[in-house]
């Protein structure tokens, strides 16, 4: 599976996982005939889609093959294809039906996902994946608040963050004196930017604030018992979803107690759920030691400023324990 779509298919089969809610009202009689979850991914060479029938309820499933026969077209070209069907147990033991064809969705092409049952009634999506877009980095090796340019106009911006590569960095003088050096640990960071975007005339805009985020950096490593003031950086990554028009949640939100409303967020025609269009982006850089050093980052210790596969500075954050061990 591409990597963008591994990023982003744990967040579709958590809202999957939300649909067993048992507080999902009965559907005895709908008339539509399924519910459809995922979308399409301009990085992918294999797309993927879960396929529910609608019977007492909506979002449940059983074990054992579904009637429906799932096929795509290309509306430009007027290829179709058939995609192959299979039954999925995820980790929580529960079952699904995904179905999936190789193929790579076109930038700025429009398809139409056709779901049927063996009587004829069928489930459908149009989607029309985003143009490509180009991240720049403004002078970003000299700044510490970096204007990033997105370059082209996909209509939604989903899940916008900023990743920050960071490890803890032992200090050059343990205490007591001549005790040994305690090894890095590595943990990511997170800072959302969700919302911040200022539309340009060819795109969108964004300004990353590292020492803002720094701050968060810090509050993130002190709730993991590990030290605020010895933090390196490896990298900094900016990443986001390219999406259509459609992918439009309610309330912003992807609350999946939202999402499981009949009708909530759905652009399937005679079915619920929903079929989208997009993919990821992302963009990576390493920060002049100028820069780390005047946000507040270290730039000494053992673990390398830029990716290594040293075990040392891969271990995980260390619990915390009260020191009355309570």
């Amino acid at each position: 599976m591409h990597r963008s779509l591994i990023l982003l298919w744990p967040a579709i089969l958590a809202l999957l996982a939300a649909q067993c809610d048992q507080s999902i009202n009965p559907i005895i009689g709908e008339a539509r005939p399924f519910t459809l979850w995922g979308y399409l991914d301009a990085n992918a060479d294999t797309q993927r889609v879960r396929v529910f029938t609608i019977e007492s309820r909506l979002g449940t499933d059983r074990s054992g093959p579904i009637d429906a026969t799932v096929t795509s077209t290309n509306i430009e070209s007027g290829v179709s294809i058939q995609w192959t069907g299979t039954e999925v147990v995820f980790s929580d033991s529960s079952v699904g039906h995904v179905f999936y064809a190789a193929f790579q969705a076109k930038h700025e092409q429009s398809y139409l996902l056709e779901v049927r049952r063996s009587d004829g009634a069928t489930s459908s999506a149009h989607v029309t994946i985003p143009p490509d877009v180009r991240v720049e980095l403004v002078d970003a090796p000299n700044r510490i608040i970096v204007p990033v340019l997105i370059h082209g106009k996909p209509p939604n911006l989903v899940d916008v963050h900023v990743q920050y590569d960071a490890a803890t960095l032992p200090p050059a003088n343990p205490w007591p004196p001549g005790s040994p050096a305690p090894a890095g640990v590595a943990l990511p960071v997170e800072v959302s930017y969700r919302g911040q975007e200022e539309p340009t005339q060819d795109g969108w805009a964004f300004e990353v604030d590292l020492r803002k985020d720094f701050e968060t950096v810090q509050d993130i490593y002190t709730l993991n018992c590990l030290s605020p003031d010895h933090i390196g950086l490896r990298r900094i990554r900016f990443r986001f979803l390219a999406a259509d028009a459609q992918w439009a949640p309610p309330l912003d939100s992807f609350d999946p107690n939202l999402l499981i409303e009949p009708g909530a967020f759905s652009n399937v025609e005679n079915g619920f759920g929903f079929f989208g269009g997009g993919y990821t982006v992302s963009e990576s850089w390493v920060p002049s030691q100028v820069v780390l050093r005047a946000v507040g980052y270290r730039t000494e210790g053992p673990c390398p400023l830029t990716p290594q596969d040293i075990p040392e500075c891969q271990l995980p954050p260390e619990p915390c324990f009260q020191k009355d061990g309570g």
